[in-house]
């Protein structure tokens, strides 16, 4: 009977994780895509270069300067060190990623099936990326923006998790549609897909109350999303 027992417990406890391998660090693309590191590094290198070249652009938008020579002699009053970054800069440095995401996955992976599959993904994560921060705009700078600062701020985590399932939901019906197939349930979320969104808390935290810390706290939000182009790079058919 004990015998019984165990073999059953680890059943139901293979089980569990099956279903939910989705839902962890474990999801193949984080760690098992089966590529080379030299692979993964290219991936990684050609995200970092998309975030840049979006930095860039929005910066040359706001009239900085970008040589070399001017940016690293002040480079506390550079873009990226004084720029408040909010739903525009987050949404153009997460499609640079993506693009960076796709343009190094399929330098690596010449198979049709698996640059679809990068295709649908990057479809997934700029949804990802723009839907949860401009939920979280709605919510903090328009429906709630006289309410205490204590709501706001629960209002902006709420819209945080609001906005993914949104964009997970709609995105899921948007790559049917351009792509012409149904993929039964769709993507399911996933850990990364909210992994990715310190910088809307980061932003909903601007928007609530400015202040040093905050805007120094927003430094990381181009290291943030990095993770989008990762996933797309990384991303292969029935993955």
């Amino acid at each position: 009977m004990q015998a019984l027992s165990v073999n059953m417990n680890s059943n139901i406890c293979a089980d569990f994780n099956n279903r939910n391998l989705k839902f962890g660090h474990a999801h193949n693309s984080m760690r098992e895509s089966g590529y080379k590191p030299s692979e993964k590094a290219l991936i990684a290198g050609m995200s970092v270069l998309g975030v840049l070249a979006s930095i860039a652009l929005l910066a040359k938008g706001e009239g900085y300067s970008l040589k070399p020579s001017k940016m690293f002699k002040d480079f506390k009053n550079s873009y990226i060190m004084k720029k408040d970054f909010e739903a525009k800069e987050v949404i153009s440095m997460g499609a640079g990623s993506c693009l960076g995401g796709i343009i190094g996955g399929c330098m690596i992976d010449k198979n049709k099936e698996n640059r679809k599959a990068k295709l649908r993904e990057s479809v997934m994560q700029i949804g990802n990326v723009s839907i949860p921060i401009l939920t979280v705009y709605l919510l903090v700078e328009k429906l709630f923006k006289s309410a205490p600062k204590g709501i706001k701020a629960f209002v902006g985590l709420g819209g945080v998790f609001i906005g993914v399932t949104i964009a997970n939901f709609l995105m899921n019906r948007l790559n049917n549609l351009l792509f012409h197939e149904k993929n039964g349930e769709g993507r399911k979320m996933k850990f990364s897909d909210f992994a990715e969104h310190p910088d809307d808390v980061i932003v909903a935290a601007n928007y609530i109350a400015k202040g040093n810390f905050v805007h120094k706290l927003g430094r990381i939000i181009p290291i943030a999303l990095l993770i989008p182009g990762w996933e797309v790079g990384n991303k292969k058919a029935h993955q």
